[in-house]
């Protein structure tokens, strides 16, 4: 082989060797660098429910205290020593001790007392026997009387006699008035010693609890001692703080109200408005509205509300029949807006709404959505207006 065609034979090689090195790397890059495929459209997962129509309360929910409806101290009129103390099952009292209206209470030492009840019964008794004497002696001075004032008429006695019987008729007769003065007085000297007697009884004056035990027995009282304290437990009064642009929405003895206390858990004790205090606090801007609330006991006989409490109240100031009503807490805040997704061809569309009363989770709407159409409720947070959805749990 002679010079030329070896090299011919070497250009061909290196030129071969050389395509085949850049098809090589061609190939390699490709593979390292696939050309870009066209974009898919992104698919959010949501759950979604029909928007429906439903009746909701305007509620206003609101922190009081609870106090008890009346507090009355039990004192005695009389001074001396206290005797006994006891309560409704003739137990000794303490805190927390039943009582009922008309029971005796507390009593006091009353030997004295009834010493003087006994002398004013036996005053009584003499008096009501020197009036049947006198009662007698006028019987017989009338008859004496009338026996002479036929004699004189007969005129078998003299005048004098017979007006000597008429002055002992007219005396008998001032006998029996005076012997009825002074029934009259025992009588009434005994009714003031038995109700001095009486006053060593102290009766409560309603069915209630004893919130404070002043003294024991044996100790010296008077009229400035407060021997019980007793409240009654079957109604208390719930007072709130109502701001003052709630107050026209009011009503005494018509607007209801809902409280639940921590005591009770799970308990709504349903009350009235019993009235609106007429002055609105300066600082505050809030009145002080009184609800009446009746009580309930719990398995063991004991009250489930007491004063000192505080409770939580729902006061009901209306009610919104038929409307439309979404799930609060499906709304996204935006500032001052409130905004929502609804489904339209398996595409977001954003809604502004309106909302107007609240109860619990619902909420009304008063502009933005309409009943039957489809709200998202899950997966709203990563919605935007024309996104393409998947119902991942169907439409509730």
């Amino acid at each position: 082989m002679n010079r030329i065609a070896k090299v011919m034979i070497f250009i061909i090689v290196v030129a071969a060797m050389g395509v085949a090195t850049y098809y090589g790397m061609r190939i390699a890059r490709e593979k390292s660098h696939p050309p870009p495929t066209p974009p898919r459209e992104q698919v959010i997962p949501v759950r979604t429910a029909l928007i429906g129509r439903t009746n909701l309360a305007d509620v206003i929910t609101l922190t009081g205290a609870l106090e008890a409806v009346l507090n009355v101290d039990l004192r005695p009129k009389n001074s001396g020593r206290l005797e006994r103390l006891v309560d409704a099952d003739d137990q000794p009292i303490f805190e927390g001790s039943r009582v009922v209206a008309g029971q005796v209470v507390a009593e006091l030492e009353h030997r004295d007392l009834d010493a003087q009840v006994a002398a004013s019964h036996a005053a009584v008794a003499t008096a009501k026997a020197a009036l049947d004497s006198a009662l007698v002696n006028r019987s017989d001075k009338a008859r004496e009387e009338a026996r002479m004032k036929r004699l004189f008429e007969q005129g078998s006695t003299t005048e004098q006699q017979r007006d000597f019987a008429v002055s002992d008729f007219a005396r008998a007769s001032s006998g029996v008035m005076q012997a009825e003065a002074q029934v009259r007085q025992a009588e009434a000297a005994l009714a003031v010693i038995e109700v001095a007697r009486s006053e060593a009884f102290v009766r409560a004056p309603m069915d209630g609890v004893v919130s404070f035990k002043g003294v024991d027995p044996g100790a010296m009282v008077n009229s400035g001692t407060t021997i019980v304290s007793i409240l009654p437990l079957e109604e208390l009064k719930f007072l709130i703080a109502v701001p003052g642009s709630y107050l026209p929405q009011i009503e005494a003895r018509r607007t209801r109200v809902e409280v639940c206390a921590d005591a009770a858990p799970g308990v709504v004790f349903p009350g009235v408005v019993a009235h609106v205090h007429p002055v609105v606090d300066s600082v505050t801007r809030t009145a002080t509205v009184e609800v009446r609330l009746p009580n309930a006991k719990n398995d063991r006989g004991e009250w489930l509300l007491r004063p000192g409490l505080y409770a939580e109240g729902r006061l009901i100031l209306g009610e919104r029949k038929d409307v439309v009503a979404v799930p609060f807490d499906v709304l996204l805040r935006r500032g001052t807006r409130a905004l929502g997704f609804v489904i339209r061809e398996d595409r977001a569309e954003t809604r502004e709404i309106v909302p107007g009363v609240r109860e619990g989770r619902m909420v009304e709407v008063l502009s933005g959505v309409a009943a039957g159409e489809e709200l998202v409720v899950s997966g709203q947070h990563r919605l935007s207006d024309g996104v393409r959805v998947n119902r991942t749990g169907g439409t509730e």
